[in-house]
């Protein structure tokens, strides 16, 4: 019979190890020479744990210091872990048992000792940690813990699973969904990213999470509400085989030796999976300076990818960066992006509709930045997407300078039905002669735009060095019958609720309501979307409804 303080003593330090790791993750560099900490091999080896808390005492860092010398004060011989398949039936039921018990001192409360409510308490916690980390597998979380709540997942995914919405999943370290794996995920599920985590969906495996309105699939920050910020964790990476303009390409984020981080091929039609009513928030981790990830990548993924309904809320780096391939994009709204919006290169030539980009005050570039490829304009495939229905928000702040769009480096494309406002620098600049050049060939072309300035300031005046463009001007490309620019306000009056999101739909008055072109003919088109901008003038209830938010923290 196991002693019940021996059992204490034993959470106790499985829980200061996992904290040691955590520490560790935040700060990589807190023990010399040590990439990875295997949590795993922590509970189970005693020569690796020793190794390990011996390091941690000496390291550079107080938080990893301090976490090291307790897990060395109340640190026990041998393995940690309980065999699975003879303690899996009793730990569900004292989980049961505790359960009932804290229940009953908090019903009982007036009845009972404070010091007894702690007890169960720490019996209820002691045992959750048991089923969490005693027969952790360093792929994912063994079958045998289906009765946890929490699930805690990291390293490779290697079987195809399906996480369920009454679980909470949280992502330590970079973890990969291996090749001819299907990860599926339950509509209202929710997956927390711990500092350093992201997901990635390597090629020819394929996720395939599907939402709801009323129940969207939400990946957050592991922080709670109220202290998260950008960056607290990495972000969603799909990627695929279709063709990209490097022939194949390597992920960024992701360790140049790791094959996992490989994407691009011959493709057109591939799926890298689906994502329906999905929010991404605080990601953009920070792999190293000026190397985050973004809320959504999209590596060379095919046109069979579905992305359909996604917001990426409150990034460090980009919204939704799409590297080459055709996949193609519908309903995505991008909130708060600490720098570019929507983001593509590498021969992208996919389609989207019904675009929001809304920059916050606190940060963000371009709404757009659009790129074939910084080294060769010329590189085939080209960039060439289609995208109709486009809103471009900035935040109208005079103290931090956002653009509408940028297109360079020899991107094509055919940009319909854009609603630009609220940038506080220019609408719109083409980056160098070569992106100019399309320009005339009609290979890049701007249809059915309205643009509004309060000061009439659609475009910067190039002159000397800055003159990247060989004098091309903007304005005269775009002062066209298929485009207007005005200074009459475009958006029904914003609100001022904080985390409460604005109202995107245009005046019904407006000109968004009068100018647009038609759509191609195409089953993927809502070709009922005439008119300029995501939103549809007037309309009281949108797209957005049910599934999105706009937490500050």
């Amino acid at each position: 019979m196991e002693n019940p303080q021996n059992d204490q003593v034993r959470a106790q330090l499985i829980s200061t190890l996992w904290s040691l790791k955590s520490a560790i993750t935040i700060h990589p560099d807190a023990i010399k020479g040590l990439g990875y900490v295997h949590f795993n091999t922590l509970i189970k080896d005693e020569d690796y744990r020793l190794s390990i808390l011996n390091a941690a005492i000496e390291s550079p860092v107080e938080e990893v210091r301090k976490i090291g010398q307790t897990a060395l004060d109340i640190h026990i011989p041998g393995p940690l872990s309980k065999n699975p398949s003879e303690n899996a039936t009793q730990n569900s039921s004292s989980l049961s048992h505790a359960s009932d018990r804290e229940n009953n001192d908090s019903a009982n409360h007036n009845q009972s000792s404070q010091p007894t409510k702690h007890r169960a308490s720490f019996w209820l916690r002691s045992i959750v940690i048991f089923l969490l980390f005693g027969g952790m597998t360093s792929a994912a979380i063994s079958g045998w813990l289906w009765n946890s709540d929490v699930k805690i997942i990291e390293g490779s995914i290697n079987e195809s699973v399906n996480w369920q919405a009454d679980k909470h999943y949280i992502l330590s370290g970079l973890v990969f969904v291996e090749s001819g794996v299907t990860l599926s995920i339950e509509a209202g599920t929710k997956i927390s990213g711990s500092p350093g985590s992201a997901l990635i969906v390597t090629r020819d495996a394929k996720i395939n999470a599907q939402g709801r309105s009323n129940a969207p699939i939400v990946f957050t920050s592991k922080q709670a509400e109220g202290e998260r910020q950008r960056g607290d964790w990495g972000g969603l990476v799909l990627l695929g085989n279709a063709p990209i303009n490097k022939g194949t390409a390597h992920i960024e984020g992701i360790k140049a030796d790791d094959p996992r981080g490989g994407y691009g091929g011959m493709a057109d039609t591939g799926s890298c999976g689906v994502l329906k009513y999905v929010r991404v928030e605080f990601a953009g981790y920070e792999i190293s300076q000026d190397n985050e990830l973004n809320g959504l990548t999209l590596g060379g993924c095919g046109s069979g990818t579905i992305i359909n309904h996604v917001q990426v809320h409150m990034g460090l780096d980009d919204g939704v960066e799409v590297f080459g391939g055709t996949v193609n994009l519908k309903h995505i709204f991008i909130s708060h992006p600490g720098d570019d919006g929507l983001d593509w290169d590498q021969g992208w030539q996919g389609k989207a509709q019904f675009v929001i980009v809304h920059q916050g005050p606190d940060g963000g570039d371009n709404g757009i930045e659009a790129d074939n490829d910084k080294n060769n304009h010329h590189a085939a495939p080209r960039s060439q997407p289609t995208l109709s229905n486009i809103s471009l928000i900035g935040s109208g702040h005079n103290d931090i300078a956002q653009r509408g769009l940028l297109l360079r480096r020899g991107t094509a494309g055919d940009l319909r039905n854009f609603l630009i406002t609220g940038f506080t620098t220019e609408a719109l600049d083409l980056g160098d002669e070569s992106t100019a050049a399309l320009v005339v060939s009609k290979q890049l072309m701007a249809r059915g735009w309205v643009i509004q300035h309060a000061e009439n300031h659609y475009f910067s005046q190039e002159f000397g060095s800055k003159d990247d463009d060989n004098g091309f001007s903007e304005q005269a490309w775009l002062n066209n019958a298929n485009n207007l620019l005005t200074s009459r306000e475009l958006l029904n009056a914003k609100t001022s609720v904080a985390g409460a999101i604005p109202d995107f739909s245009p005046r019904a008055d407006s000109a968004a309501a009068k100018i647009f072109v038609p759509l191609p003919q195409d089953e993927f088109w809502d070709e009922g979307a005439n008119y300029a901008g995501a939103i549809r003038p007037g309309e009281r209830i949108s797209w957005l409804d049910g599934w999105t938010a706009y937490p500050v923290h």
